[in-house]
C-alpha cells in the first residue's frame, strides 16, 4: 500500500535520512540550550564578541544579545550550522531525485509506469518538503525541552518563526540542486554547484557588514532573507519568507520543465 505512488515511496526512502538529520540537529540544539547557563557564567560572551571585532560578524554575531539563550542560539547554531545542515540535506536529497535515478539505471523502470515526469518531480519534492518540516518540528521540541531543563527563556513562537525560515532556506537550495540535476543528469555537479553557491551567498551576506561594496549584491544572497530580520527575536517576516518561497517555487518549475524536455536516452 505504501509504494502505490511516488510520494509514499519517496517518504519511505527518506525515513532514515530524515530521522538522523532530525535527531542530530535536535540533539545539538538541546545540548546548547541545556549548557547555556554554564557557558554564560564561565564566559562573558558579549565581551568576547566585542574583542573579536568585525570577525564576529562572520559568525552571525551582528545582532542579538549573546547573554540570552535566543542570542546564543542565533550565534552558535542558527547563523551558520543549522542552515548549512538543512540546506545540505535538502540539496543532497533533491539532487538524487532525477540524476540519482539515472545513475542507478532505474529511471527507465520508473518512467515505464503510467505516471508523468512532472508528477514524478512534484511528488518527490513534496516528500522532501515533508522531511524538512519533520526535522524542524523535532528540532523545535528538542530546543524547548533543552530550554526548560536549563530554566532559560526561549519563546516557542519566535523559535517556530526561525524554523519556518530555516525550512524555506533549505527548500530554496534544494530546488536549485533539483533544477541543476534535472537539467544535466549529473548529481555530482548538482551537489557541488549548490554547495558552492551556498558558501558564496553566506560569505556575501556576512562580509557585507564589513565590506561596503558587497552591500550592493547582498540582496542576491538567500541568507539576507533567511535571518535578515532576526525571526528569533522579531518573529516571522512575511516578505522575507515570500522571497525564499518564491525562489524555491521558481527553481522547482525550472526542474519540472527541464526534466520534461530532456532526452533521457541521449
Amino acid at each position: 500500500m505504501l509504494l502505490r505512488n511516488v510520494f509514499t515511496k519517496t517518504v519511505r526512502d527518506l525515513r532514515w535520512p530524515t530521522f538522523w538529520v532530525s535527531l542530530g540537529c535536535g540533539a545539538m540544539t538541546a545540548y546548547f540550550a541545556i549548557l547555556f547557563p554554564t557557558y554564560s557564567k564561565l564566559i562573558d560572551l558579549n565581551s568576547l564578541l566585542e574583542k573579536m571585532g568585525p570577525a564576529a560578524k562572520l559568525l552571525g554575531a551582528s545582532m542579538g544579545d549573546a547573554s540570552t539563550l535566543v542570542g546564543f542560539l542565533h550565534i552558535e547554531l542558527f547563523s551558520m550550522i543549522l542552515p548549512a545542515a538543512i540546506a545540505a540535506f535538502a540539496a543532497g536529497v533533491a539532487s538524487g531525485f532525477t540524476a540519482g535515478e539515472e545513475s542507478r539505471g532505474t529511471i527507465d523502470i520508473l518512467l515505464s509506469y503510467p505516471i508523468s515526469r512532472r508528477r514524478i518531480v512534484l511528488e518527490k519534492w513534496l516528500a522532501l518538503s515533508l522531511a524538512c518540516v519533520v526535522a524542524a518540528v523535532v528540532l523545535w521540541v528538542f530546543a524547548i525541552i533543552g530550554a526548560a531543563i536549563s530554566a532559560s527563556v526561549l519563546p516557542g513562537d519566535r523559535l517556530a518563526a526561525a524554523l519556518v525560515m530555516l525550512v524555506l532556506l533549505g527548500l530554496a537550495f534544494g530546488a536549485i540542486a533539483l533544477a541543476i540535476s534535472a537539467a544535466t543528469g549529473n548529481r555530482g555537479a548538482s551537489i557541488g554547484l549548490t554547495v558552492a553557491l551556498l558558501v558564496v551567498m553566506y560569505l556575501v551576506d556576512a562580509l557585507s557588514a564589513i565590506v561596503d561594496g558587497l552591500g550592493v549584491i547582498r540582496p542576491l544572497s538567500l541568507f539576507r532573507y533567511y535571518m535578515g530580520d532576526d525571526p528569533l527575536r522579531a518573529g516571522l517576516n512575511f516578505a522575507d519568507a515570500a522571497v525564499l518561497a518564491a525562489v524555491a517555487a521558481v527553481f522547482l518549475v525550472i526542474a519540472v520543465v527541464a526534466f520534461e524536455r530532456r532526452d533521457l536516452a541521449a
